[in-house]
């Protein structure tokens, strides 16, 4: 007798062979191995989207691993997992970076592409990513990130305005890198490279980029827009997005003080000087906002916006100052999570 998880896990494997192997039954092109890896904690209520969404990959089976590593969930997302044609493996240590690192060393694919457990992924993502790969030296690739959905004004400010998490081109001062939300990367650059700094909650990501580019063996490449898509869900609750905030704060200036050549140590009285500037100002443009919104008709969930700037300087400030006085030996280390 096969019970309801055999029966679940047996459709949902017919659901990808209909799906993601009719493209590819026209397709002369020799694919390689893709290993793809998502750390998963607590994520039942969004799981079951981005599964079924891998399950429609144009991509053939015989050369493509799923590679879930659960990170001590204490929710249903084990039984989830296991209900999916997909390897679920389980790593104790606290945090996504080592759960990725677990996966990656199992990996069988020459190339490795990485996602979260709150993203959907369109059904070329890895065929596009892929392709991006037109010369030896690429060693990773970043696809594009977009809202799942915009349900108020902090989840729209998150991903349409400060669109974090994100890939950057870099600039005069910082040096591009890539996140682990929607990127691929060659297998060779972990074997040679090493694999992401699982000590740290925030930057492994940039900091594997900045590897890549200070090797001088490979380089990145951002995909165009619309290309590789995959979809985000961003924060709905203020208090979750201002926590990032100061998280990834604390982590961007422990990060640049390890690696001051490819990145500026921020200054957190610069950060405070910023937030007054902007405390003089937001909440007219704000007001300014609210006048015009009935001519304009603009959506509630943008008339915020300054107000939500405000916010990213205070807490910059505030996680920028905390990290600076635990570098000095001031006060002892934050635990981010």
């Amino acid at each position: 007798m096969v019970g309801r998880g055999g029966e679940l896990a047996l459709h949902r494997s017919k659901l990808f062979s209909s799906r993601a192997l009719a493209t590819l039954q026209i397709m002369n092109t020799e694919l390689p191995m893709v290993s793809v890896v998502i750390p998963v904690y607590n994520e039942e209520k969004e799981l079951s989207t981005l599964l079924d969404s891998l399950m429609a990959l144009n991509w053939q089976r015989d050369r493509l691993e799923i590679l879930c590593v659960d990170n001590n969930s204490t929710d249903s997302t084990l039984e989830i997992l296991r209900s999916y044609p997909v390897t679920v493996l389980e790593e104790p240590i606290p945090g996504p970076y080592a759960a990725r690192n677990t996966a990656i060393r199992q990996a069988k694919g020459e190339f490795i592409a990485l996602t979260d457990a709150d993203c959907v992924v369109s059904q070329n993502w890895l065929l596009e990513l892929w392709q991006a790969f037109d010369q030896p030296t690429v060693g990773a690739v970043g696809g594009s990130l977009v809202p799942r959905t915009i349900s108020n004004s902090v989840d729209y400010f998150e991903g349409c305005v400060f669109k974090s998490p994100n890939h950057s081109q870099g600039s005069d001062c910082i040096k591009p890198y890539v996140v682990t939300a929607n990127v691929m990367y060659r297998k060779a650059v972990f074997d040679e490279l090493g694999l992401f700094d699982q000590e740290n909650f925030s930057g492994p990501d940039v900091e594997m980029s900045w590897r890549v580019v200070r090797s001088g063996r490979y380089t990145l490449k951002i995909c165009d827009e619309n290309q590789a898509v995959v979809q985000h869900s961003y924060r709905t609750k203020l208090k979750d997005f201002t926590y990032v905030l100061e998280r990834d704060a604390y982590g961007w200036y422990f990060l640049s003080s390890n690696h001051p050549q490819m990145a500026p140590v921020p200054n957190p009285t610069k950060y405070f000087l910023k937030f007054l500037i902007g405390l003089a100002i937001y909440p007219w443009t704000t007001i300014a906002r609210l006048l015009v919104a009935p001519i304009r008709r603009s959506p509630t969930w943008e008339l915020p916006q300054d107000l939500l700037r405000l916010a990213v300087l205070w807490h910059h400030f505030v996680g920028t100052r905390t990290a600076k006085l635990a570098h000095e030996g001031r006060q002892p280390p934050r635990v981010l999570r």
